[in-house]
């Protein structure tokens, strides 16, 4: 069985500003480098094998500061990417609430949600199973911990827990915690959420 303990990555000056990232590469901030520093420290007495990372900035940079503690092999799949926003990338919260009939609309489609020119949230759910999956393969019996993006985190989580993703539904998931994904003969089963670490 291969064990995935999944997080998201540190701060950006987008998360800060409620801006929607999506798959645009932005950076680190201080405090997300700092975030990133804290969490080593936390981490350093688990027995990971190695660190799996979406190829994005951000999550390469928290799997790299992390990975000044700990010491491990790293390994990135793009197929962990945040979801592609589409027209939508780069709109703040004001901004956003502007759009609120075609978000509406979207949201009211649980793991069909589109932006506009962007992907759905099945889509994403879809490559990061196989992400997770084909890793599993090459590394059975791991214990790998994976620095992702919250879109990636929900859809597993939603999925995983048999919800919709309808706005009906509370959110599963805390921000900045670990959950953990088993992987054994192919199927993903979720193992525990909202770890504190």
């Amino acid at each position: 069985m291969t064990t995935f303990f999944i997080m998201r990555h540190g701060l950006t000056e987008w998360n800060r500003d409620k801006r929607i990232q999506g798959q645009s590469d932005i950076e680190l901030c201080d405090e997300g480098r700092e975030m990133a520093a804290r969490w080593a420290e936390s981490l350093a007495d688990n027995e990971f094998d190695r660190i799996l990372t979406s190829g994005l900035k951000r999550a390469e940079q928290t799997a790299a500061i992390i990975n000044e503690r700990l010491n491990l092999p790293v390994e990135v799949d793009p197929r962990l990417a945040e979801q592609d926003w589409g027209e939508w990338t780069g709109l703040d919260k004001a901004s956003f609430r502007e759009l609120k009939r075609p978000v509406r609309k979207q949201e009211n489609r649980g793991f069909e949600f589109r932006p506009p020119g962007g992907e759905s949230r099945d889509e994403v759910l879809m490559r990061a199973c196989d992400a997770f999956l084909d890793f599993s393969e090459t590394h059975p019996d791991e214990r790998v911990l994976v620095v992702t993006h919250n879109g990636v985190l929900k859809c597993l989580a939603y999925a995983l827990s048999g919800l919709e993703f309808l706005p009906r539904e509370q959110s599963p998931i805390k921000p900045y915690c670990l959950h953990r994904i088993e992987c054994l003969e192919n199927e993903l089963a979720l193992g525990e959420i909202n770890m504190e670490f």
